[in-house]
């Protein structure tokens, strides 16, 4: 289970650990996805994460994770979620650098 600890300490060091740019993508139970750019607040209950606005045709762009206020992916655009830890069934920590490709097929 994922706590405040996890998100105040643990993932910015595993990121960090990562080198580079690193995709961090929540998962929750309901099958929900946010691609994460920033964690902005940790509570004892939930935590407030930034998370980019992921359409269809635009997923193979991957954004990747920044700490709140820097320059990084601010060409996309983001919105702010609110998340319980109970909700949380898994956090992925994708270290592979950026490629840019068109997938066949529909979008």
């Amino acid at each position: 289970m994922f706590d405040a600890d996890f998100f105040s300490t643990r993932l910015r060091q595993d990121t960090g650990a990562m080198g580079g740019d690193p995709i961090v993508e929540i998962s929750l139970l309901s099958g929900h996805t946010y691609r994460i750019r920033s964690v902005v607040d940790v509570t004892s209950g939930y935590v407030v994460f930034e998370a980019y606005h992921l359409k269809g045709d635009l997923a193979h762009q991957r954004p990747r994770f920044a700490e709140p206020g820097t320059k990084a992916g601010d060409d996309e655009p983001v919105f702010r979620v609110s998340v319980t830890y109970e909700s949380i069934s898994a956090v992925v920590i994708d270290p592979s650098a950026t490629q840019v490709r068109t997938r066949p097929g529909f979008a």
